[in-house]
């Protein structure tokens, strides 16, 4: 597993009133974001339970979205 992405996860965990769920691609965001940087979307789940699963499923999968680090 990747130690960063567990990192992150707890981070959302902890204070999952800061972030939000994408519904177009499932991306946890900031909560601060009005359109998904993956996928466009603007459409998101708030519910800080939802968030906390999110956070928890995507720390033991391997990432699949193109982020801006990868990028450089």
């Amino acid at each position: 597993m990747d130690e960063k992405r567990i990192s992150a996860a707890i981070q959302i965990m902890t204070y999952p009133s800061l972030y939000k769920v994408c519904e177009g691609c499932d991306s946890v965001l900031k909560e601060t974001a009005a359109i998904c940087p993956s996928c466009k979307s603007y459409r998101f789940d708030c519910e800080e339970l939802s968030i906390a699963k999110m956070a928890k499923k995507l720390a033991c999968s391997e990432q699949k979205t193109v982020t801006e680090d990868d990028l450089f």
